[in-house]
């Protein structure tokens, strides 16, 4: 019979006290899990402990796919098997989930019985229940009492928890018990909430995991195009040295991708899963590096008005990448030699010593080696840096990969410029092709951009003007090996670029229409190219036309 129609005498030993203490005893077991399996064993083991139960089992109400005990031991399809309760934690005299009545269905024996009127039910004598008369371990066990609670969340059937005694029931303790099982109910939920979560995010880390290989497999190295022989060396290269720590210094002419190398170096590694920092040692004035690279405290110099974390201390654990580090000041060459050998470093105006796990992946245009001679560069930072040297190819020793990267620039303008773009003209493409590229693969791209804009139809054609240095009449590979004239050593090629650029914006190098955003390169990287090449700020510049 139901608690509603029963009458029971209440004991003046328990009284309402010791009920809630009993609640409160048995709850702080069951909150502090957060697994399903531990929450369901903490109820059942703390009702056995502190209501003196002899049985304590707790049915949850799922479809039989959802149950792997059902799973294991039916050999139908239990996709199409309508739900149940199955048995899925028991402590007393039956101790385990394989036992009698696993599976009930609604309706059935007592716990059926409570999952179908979702309400309460008190029986203070077993033996003479006709549902459960003819079950020989009521008898065996001497089980005398039952109480059985539906465990509802939001008025949705989670499960059913049935107590067995050898001793009645009081009916304040039957209360009591029903405030616990809407706590166990709530608790069972979260546990079943976390568990899914946590199989949803398995799922998707899998998901991801295959998706990432698959793309692995069909785009290579993502956005590093070619089919050269220089660049099929290079990217060997990466595959050998990106699954180890060592320091891997990149070294060639600027637009030759060595953030993109960079990348792919840091995607390939361990440390994939943590950040890749990046910081263009060129692009910060002097007085500000030490401060990005090892962060600063508050005061510590004007306008530091907060802690800041420095790049090596956001880098911990993953890459940092050091661009143009050969434009780093010699007292912040100092610094770094001491986080490269020790892994420690200050912050500016701090005193504690931190450490940093962090792989380095320097790149330069600059050569190293001559400014080591010059005394621009300490040698032993050098030789730190240059553990896994790597020289990227320009773009005239790519010359084969050239249509293959006009390809992939047209199809990235056609989604940018969102206009269709079909090809390039055949007169265009080899214009391309006989021009020296002293800006590398960055001016091309520049070139591509503009000639996209300015297309009206699916063929594009490159309206830019190379100058007569890179006219048909002399070839990427007829400079590199001529000796007839010096014009077409790379420096000259670099140094008459730059003048032909610097003539049309009147020597402006910074700015929206300077030579540095033409060239693609950062003002300061122009200007020490421009002084090492000799070409100085007083050198005399037309100033451009203007058309009327």
């Amino acid at each position: 019979m139901r608690v509603a129609d029963v009458a029971v005498q209440v004991s003046p030993q328990g009284g309402a006290t010791g009920h809630l203490a009993l609640l409160q005893r048995v709850t702080q077991q069951m909150t502090v899990h957060r697994r399903l399996g531990d929450v369901l064993g903490a109820i059942t083991r703390g009702l056995l402990e502190n209501a003196d139960a002899a049985l304590a089992r707790i049915w949850l109400y799922a479809p039989a796919a959802a149950c792997a005990v059902c799973r294991e031991k039916s050999g139908d399809d239990p996709q199409f098997q309508a739900p149940s309760l199955h048995l899925c934690a028991s402590a007393g005299v039956f101790e385990g989930v394989v036992a009698p009545h696993h599976d009930i269905p609604l309706g059935m024996f007592l716990s059926g019985h409570v999952a179908e009127s979702r309400e309460p039910l008190l029986l203070n004598d077993l033996p003479g229940e006709p549902r459960v008369r003819e079950l020989p371990w009521i008898a065996e066990h001497g089980l005398q009492a039952y109480a059985g609670y539906p465990l509802l969340f939001n008025d949705e059937l989670e499960g059913v928890l049935g107590i067995f005694r050898r001793q009645p029931w009081q009916l304040d303790e039957f209360r009591a018990l029903s405030i616990f099982a809407l706590q166990a109910s709530i608790a069972i939920k979260n546990a079943t909430l976390i568990e899914e979560a946590e199989n949803r995010s398995k799922r998707l880390s899998l998901e991801k995991e295959y998706l990432e290989d698959e793309i692995r497999q069909h785009h290579g190295f993502g956005e590093i195009v070619g089919r050269s022989a220089a660049l099929a060396d290079l990217l060997q290269k990466v595959e050998k040295v990106a699954p180890t720590d060592t320091t891997v210094l990149l070294l060639g002419e600027t637009g030759t991708g060595k953030e993109l190398l960079a990348r792919a170096i840091h995607g390939r590694s361990s440390r994939r899963d943590r950040p890749l920092i990046k910081v263009n040692c060129g692009a910060i004035s002097p007085g500000l590096v030490e401060s990005e690279l090892f962060g600063h405290e508050k005061g510590s110099f004007t306008g530091a008005f907060q802690r800041r974390l420095g790049r090596f201390e956001l880098a911990n654990g993953g890459t940092l990448f050091l661009d143009e580090v050969g434009d780093l000041p010699h007292d912040v060459q100092v610094k770094l030699l001491r986080v490269l050998q020790e892994g420690e470093f200050e912050r500016v105006g701090g005193t504690a010593s931190l450490h940093s796990d962090a792989r380095i992946i320097a790149a330069t245009n600059h050569d190293l080696q001559a400014d080591v001679a010059a005394g621009r560069f300490r040698t032993d930072l050098f030789y730190r840096l240059s553990v896994f040297p790597m020289r990227l190819p320009s773009l005239r020793d790519r010359v084969d990969d050239l249509e293959l990267l006009v390809q992939h620039f047209l199809a990235h303008f056609e989604m940018k410029l969102h206009k269709p773009l079909r090809s390039l003209a055949p007169e265009s493409l080899e214009r391309l092709k006989r021009y020296s590229w002293p800006g590398n693969i960055r001016e091309l791209q520049n070139v591509l951009e503009r000639a996209c804009v300015l297309t009206q139809t699916e063929v594009v054609q490159v309206m830019d003007s190379f100058g007569q240095e890179s006219s048909a009449t002399t070839s990427p590979t007829s400079a590199s090996t001529s000796t007839s004239s010096d014009l077409w050593k790379l420096e000259d090629v670099v140094r008459e670029h730059i003048l032909r650029v610097l003539g049309s914006t009147g020597g402006v190098i910074q700015g929206p229409h300077g030579a540095a955003r033409i060239l693609g390169v950062h003002p300061n990287t122009l200007r020490s190219r421009m002084e090492r090449l000799g070409i100085h700020a007083t050198h005399h510049f037309s100033t451009p036309r203007t058309s009327s």
